[in-house]
């Protein structure tokens, strides 16, 4: 009888491992499926709407490249505006809705993916006209999707002299990036106005600091839920 029920629990163990794993190995297949469909379409929006510029075509200073924001509102009408950042992987239109839930979960095509899109607060301006504009990406810790790269510049591997290109149909905006901390998810001072940024830094940054009007704000998931990486982003203009 009680060789019985030794196997009894050898098997039930066996059975929880193989519940275990299978469930190990749907969560694995189903975000492995997620990030090569956010790879795939953003691969091809920018195929669509990015045209690079000819160092002798650039007319201004601010431009790296062009975006076609006409095809872009065609795949997307809550397309406002777009971000890249040399040396890190962030290259995305930028949407805004009424609510900042619907792009947590779906991606430019309006399509559900847990890795969302990079999208503006709503209570913003969409021209980035406010003192300052909040982005909002999800930190995958992999593969350098959406913003998982500000990791990066929080880890100070980047050095300390960064922009952020922003492009809108109306204008182009270079912001320096002046302060970077870990922030907790209650602390809302960074979606306010810039009071006590340069303050709160834990990274010094080269900047120009004669005339910041316009703070651009990036938030992100640190390391887990508990901890988000806030980076503050100046423009004199």
């Amino acid at each position: 009888m009680k060789k019985k029920y030794q196997i009894y629990i050898i098997n039930g163990i066996i059975i929880i491992l193989i519940a275990i794993f299978l469930f190990s190995t749907y969560r694995f297949l189903r975000l492995s499926y997620f990030k090569e469909s956010s790879r795939k379409a953003n691969e091809k929006i920018i195929e669509k709407v990015i045209i690079p510029l000819e160092t002798s075509d650039k007319e201004e200073e601010d431009e790296i490249f062009t975006v076609d924001f006409q095809k872009l509102k065609e795949i997307n009408s809550d397309v406002i505006g777009w971000i890249y950042i040399p040396g890190t992987k962030i290259n995305y239109p930028i949407v805004q809705r009424q609510d900042n839930s619907y792009y947590l979960t779906h991606d430019i095509n309006k399509k559900y993916n847990i890795l969302g899109s990079i999208f503006m607060n709503s209570s913003n301006h969409s021209d980035f006209s406010d003192s300052n504009t909040i982005l909002f990406g999800h930190n995958n810790h992999q593969d350098n999707l959406m913003f998982t790269d500000l990791k990066e510049i929080y880890d100070g591997n980047l050095g300390n002299q960064l922009d952020i290109y922003i492009y809108t149909e109306e204008k182009n905006y270079i912001y320096q990036i002046y302060s970077v901390y870990l922030a907790t998810p209650s602390d809302e001072s960074p979606l306010n106005t810039a009071i006590d940024f340069f303050d709160r830094t834990e990274r010094e940054f080269l900047y120009d600091q004669t005339d910041i009007k316009k703070t651009l704000t990036l938030s992100t998931c640190y390391k887990d839920s508990s901890k988000r990486i806030i980076i503050h982003a100046s423009r004199s203009v």
